[in-house]
């Protein structure tokens, strides 16, 4: 595929990167050095680093030669705590953590799209903001970000990102307006009995048996109090309890998530968590304790941003590679955002034919290296186009 910004040295720089952020994969908060890389290649580039830094993550500023809006573009940085089962000799070196949601791609695409902005400077009217964002596994790094007062010196007029997805097909771009991914909350949820023996359980007060029904009952919420026109999913993904084979334990805690395509829903269910599991544990002579950990918005997607992100990607792969996304059940901190301007999120697709890619968070994830600079194309193509707008009407 010949490209309009990418050109073959930034493509083999792109695919390098990808490989050493692949290789060194790092937690939340702990990116530090994927930060110091990235810091470095944006030096190299002539790319301006703002005193208001976070702890880890990067932000750079380019600067046109002409005045106009400031457009920021966001990729983030940081791995899952996953041990990787590959089928490719592109492997993490760091046991038990790996790039299993495609932020090493995210990184690389963005690096590979400043690099090739950077070099056009003269003929860009306005600024770029190449936000890399630590932590969105923690749900905390736009967060991180905003704090720092970055957008307080530049505030942008719009935010763009993207998101590679194995179910959709290698080189496919899809797009969305309005809702695209689910306003997201995790909880906490102690069950607490007295511990026993594993003989004489008629002397124990047994959390594990309340924790199952407890698991068992939070399903309800779907199935029985949730409107089935509105997408909506709860799992509990972290269950701990006891030590041994024949000792009942004191408590089981477990943690989960539920997603909801409506802010206004999260208030309602977390009310409905609280009481099924008061009431089960009661049931089998047990107390709950929950507590509700994060949350986020919905992100959604600006109409006149999606009608800017459709001419961009078209103009670039035509039309016949664009695709109507459909809404995804996971959430992005990337909706912090919209707080601040309005966003824009592609879905790039690196999966297979068939359907047979793992899917992200999955030990066995992985994007094809060619899908790297045409992430990196999208994002300079689409910053092109933004810098022409009019943002004011």
């Amino acid at each position: 595929m010949e490209y309009k910004y990418i050109s073959n040295d930034i493509k083999e720089s792109i695919i390098e990167t990808v490989h050493r952020i692949h290789r060194n994969p790092e937690l939340s908060h702990k990116e530090f050095m994927t930060t110091k890389l990235i810091a470095k290649a944006l030096e190299e580039m002539d790319i301006e680093l703002p005193n208001c830094q976070p702890e880890t993550g990067v932000l750079g500023l380019l600067c046109g030669k002409n005045p106009g809006p400031t457009i920021a573009i966001r990729a983030d940085i940081d791995a899952l705590p996953i041990d990787e089962v590959p089928e490719h000799e592109i492997r993490s070196e760091n046991q038990n953590v790996m790039h299993a949601c495609g932020h090493d791609f995210h990184t690389s695409a963005l690096l590979g799209a400043a690099m090739a902005l950077g070099r056009m400077r003269d003929e860009l009217s306005g600024n770029i903001l190449f936000v890399f964002q630590p932590a969105e596994e923690k749900g905390s790094g736009a967060n991180a970000v905003i704090s720092t007062g970055i957008f307080e010196q530049y505030k942008p007029d719009a935010f763009f990102s993207l998101h590679v997805k194995p179910d959709i097909p290698k080189g496919k771009i899809g797009i969305r307006k309005g809702p695209i991914m689910a306003a997201m909350c995790t909880f906490g949820i102690r069950i607490i009995g007295k511990g026993g023996h594993g003989a004489t359980p008629h002397l124990a007060t047994d959390p594990i048996i309340a924790a199952a029904h407890v698991v068992d009952a939070l399903q309800c919420i779907r199935s029985r109090r949730t409107d089935p026109a509105q997408p909506f999913t709860l799992s509990i993904c972290s269950i701990h309890g006891g030590s041994a084979c024949n000792i009942i334990p004191d408590d089981v805690y477990m943690e989960g998530t539920f997603r909801c395509a409506l802010d206004s829903h999260k208030d309602s269910v977390k009310n409905q968590i609280t009481e099924i599991c008061t009431s089960v544990a009661k049931a089998h002579g047990c107390t709950a304790e929950c507590k509700f950990i994060k949350e986020a918005p919905p992100l959604v997607n600006d109409e006149k941003l999606s009608k800017l992100a459709y001419k961009a990607s078209a103009t670039l792969f035509g039309e016949e590679n664009l695709l109507v996304q459909d809404f995804w059940m996971a959430s992005e901190d990337f909706s912090f955002y919209r707080d601040i301007a309005p966003i824009f999120m592609y879905h790039v697709g690196v999966g297979k034919e068939d359907g047979s890619s793992p899917s992200l968070h999955n030990p066995g994830f992985f994007a094809p290296d060619e899908t790297a600079p045409l992430c990196a194309e999208l994002l300079a193509g689409t910053a092109v186009e933004a810098l022409k707008n009019d943002f004011a009407n």
